[in-house]
């Protein structure tokens, strides 16, 4: 009794401090908005609404290398012989998960949508967390490669410019900044496969003592919880391109960005302020999504776009631009969950198990 009560009130506590957290970012943020707004009220925002459907498409499109990703990573742990649409659905239909708090959903969302086609619920798991992992984490060094390179000086917030000074644009610095990522490929792959071997190790084994605890054989008549799997490498080629895909994908949420700010303002499609977009859409997404109090990483990633976009852009279109791309971004994604979900794959989808 006592440790299930210790183990409620910690549950609780957790609980409250996320919501707690949740609460400050928002008023923050929202506080924030309201000054920049205030500060530039005359500024007179139209809208012009084709493109904003155009960047809900577009913000959608940009997420297919991510389910590459995740189909390559599914065969590395064992699974062969995958359908490609089974996984974009569940890949998709996954995606609505991210609104509930800790983000756990969009696990079992899509690895229960995919155990159906004869999918490894466990492997299909471990490729979810560590895909999601990579794809943010890129996000995160084109942030960063963009601020120190190529963003112009004036366009950045000014605490950044502050930290890393210069004058101008650099691209042979970001030329630079690539040679140097994709040589570190090969040392990166170390620790990566290391990250893979642990997580893959503590999933199976709290599917194992789950299926204990449940009465049920430690290994089903599918296999999918065995230990002794073998794990596929990852190799230096293969991060180089999953990098290089990833990096596509967030110059697509970036020409997502830029079509929101050009559907209230014709002047902002150019490629400077593409740049800007794509290091804002990178930044918001994948630091909201590391904050895991935030459901969907709301109020985090309208904060981070905000402070990149308000230098260049002014701070009404910042503040709008941020509340639009989250708009169209969630009706997109809530269009084409609901439209995969409703297209069901053919019955009896070829899988490795099928096939032994």
């Amino acid at each position: 009794m006592a440790t299930e009560s210790a183990s409620r009130m910690k549950s609780v506590g957790a609980g409250l401090l996320r919501w707690g957290l949740f609460a400050l970012v928002l008023w923050y943020v929202a506080t924030q908005a309201r000054t920049l707004w205030d500060a530039n009220r005359d500024i007179d925002v139209q809208i012009d609404w084709k493109y904003l459907v155009a960047a809900a498409v577009v913000s959608q499109l940009s997420w297919l290398p991510s389910t590459w990703f995740w189909q390559r990573l599914i065969e590395l742990l064992g699974d062969r012989n995958l359908e490609r649409y089974p996984l974009i659905r569940a890949y998709f239909c996954g995606s609505l998960g991210k609104y509930v708090p800790g983000k756990a959903a969009v696990i079992l969302i899509r690895s229960g949508l995919v155990k159906q086609h004869g999918v490894s619920f466990v492997r299909a798991s471990i490729a979810s967390i560590v895909e999601a992992g990579a794809v943010m984490l890129v996000g995160c060094v084109v942030t960063i490669v963009f601020a120190v390179t190529i963003i112009p000086p004036d366009s950045l917030p000014t605490w950044v410019a502050e930290t890393v000074p210069r004058e101008s644009t650099s691209w042979s610095g970001l030329f630079m900044a690539i040679a140097v990522l994709v040589l570190a490929m090969p040392v990166v792959a170390v620790p990566a496969n290391w990250i893979v071997q642990k997580i893959t190790r503590i999933v199976q084994k709290r599917s194992l003592q789950q299926r204990a605890e449940e009465g049920k054989p430690s290994e089903g008549a599918e296999g999918e919880d065995s230990t002794d799997q073998s794990i596929g490498k990852l190799t230096w080629q293969f991060l180089v391109a999953a990098a290089l895909m990833f990096a596509l994908s967030w110059a697509g949420h970036g020409l997502s960005l830029l079509l929101v700010l050009r559907s209230m303002n014709p002047e902002s499609f150019s490629l400077d302020a593409w740049v800007i977009s794509t290091a804002a859409a990178a930044a918001g997404t994948s630091i909201g999504f590391f904050a895991v109090f935030a459901p969907g990483g709301l109020a985090v990633r309208e904060g981070l776009i905000i402070t990149m976009l308000a230098p260049s852009m002014g701070g009404p279109i910042a503040v709008a631009a941020a509340g639009l791309y989250r708009l169209a971004s969630l009706i997109a994604e809530a269009a084409a969950a609901l439209i995969l979900y409703l297209v069901r794959p053919r019955v009896g989808e070829t899988s490795r198990r099928d096939l032994e």
